[in-house]
């Protein structure tokens, strides 16, 4: 089977669909896999990883770094980040650099809760990293990397048709 996609002619086979959809099915285990995760702890992936932002950004980080490490909207990261305040695990100030933007830190609470969380989840990776030839680890880094700019690149050329 050939078909052409947009305007450029690119060469399409079975082989490659296939490789797309069990990329798009690997996606998704992964991505199942962080949410399950993070159900067990009480909590969702995106709380998960804007934790994972703030412990890396300490002492302090803003509301646009979170947003735009993670590709997040700012009413996701504000919404989070108030759920974070109203359990005293943060505490947000403004920028004296910038006073559109919020520093974000951790309170000592708040310290103790992410480094148990992000621990034990750093943990679960290291064990499956481990588990892979140090090559094969290379090689899913680099292909990712490849993948993330290809699919940039890509994007750019695609015209969105009016809502």
């Amino acid at each position: 089977m050939k078909e052409t996609i947009d305007k450029e002619t690119i060469a399409v086979d079975d082989k490659m669909l296939e490789q797309i959809d069990a990329y798009y099915d690997f996606w998704f285990q992964i991505n199942d896999i962080y949410r399950i995760w993070a159900q067990k702890h009480n909590t969702n992936e995106t709380t998960v990883f804007i934790l994972q932002v703030i412990d890396t950004g300490a002492p302090f980080c803003t509301q646009n770094e979170i947003g735009s490490k993670l590709f997040l909207p700012k009413q996701t990261v504000s919404i989070v980040l108030s759920g974070l305040e109203k359990k005293g695990y943060i505490v947000r100030e403004p920028n004296p650099s910038d006073r559109r933007n919020k520093i974000v830190k951790f309170t000592e609470q708040g310290a103790r809760y992410a480094r148990g969380l992000l621990d034990e989840l750093k943990a679960m990776e290291l064990e499956a990293f481990a588990s892979i030839a140090p090559e094969k680890r290379l090689a899913i880094s680099e292909t990712f990397a490849l993948l993330a700019g290809s699919l940039s690149k890509a994007s750019l050329k695609i015209s969105c048709p009016p809502c």
